[in-house]
């Protein structure tokens, strides 16, 4: 688990968003969608890696990395 802060006002955005690393993005999708999360778009690949938002049940964003 990383920590990345944001420098945007808490209006909306999280003040601290949650990136977990993952070995296989699409497996951890179908995991924290069972448990009450939801996708926000598509995969995201540039020159760093792999990411997905995701929202938790309150409306939270997280990423899982690759």
């Amino acid at each position: 688990m990383a920590f990345q802060p944001v420098p945007e006002r808490k209006d909306v955005k999280n003040r601290v968003h949650l990136d977990f690393v993952v070995e296989d993005i699409e497996a951890a999708v179908v995991k924290a969608v069972s448990l009450g999360a939801v996708r926000e778009g598509v995969v995201v690949t540039d020159a760093k890696g792999s990411f997905q938002v995701m929202r938790d049940p309150e409306g939270n964003e997280f990423c899982f990395v690759r």
